[in-house]
């Protein structure tokens, strides 16, 4: 019972720990020259958003977005688990007093 809720603890974290790397991931797209909070209108060259920037990049949004979905859908279940854990252990030491 115990190693069910230490797998169930492992897996929130490891679930976590992608969620943020894909977080940085994202975030730094802006420092590879996509100027997302700069862009104004006119007509100054280095206003303007720079759509290549993306293609530089060696992150792709999509597959980004694929893996913070999937990330999600691993802490969920794995805090199901721990939450039935929990409970399992409960039942238990409520049948053994």
């Amino acid at each position: 019972m115990i190693n069910s809720m230490f797998n169930a603890l492992s897996g929130l974290v490891a679930s976590a720990q992608k969620l943020q790397n894909s977080a940085n991931n994202l975030a730094n797209l802006k420092d590879l020259g996509l100027g997302i909070n700069k862009a104004t209108a006119g007509n100054k060259p280095e206003s303007r958003l720079d759509v290549n920037a993306t293609e530089l990049s060696k992150v792709n949004i999509s597959t980004e977005i694929v893996n913070q979905m999937a990330a999600q859908a691993a802490f969920t279940a794995n805090a199901e688990l721990a939450v039935i854990a929990d409970e399992t252990i409960g039942t238990i030491l409520d049948i053994k007093s």
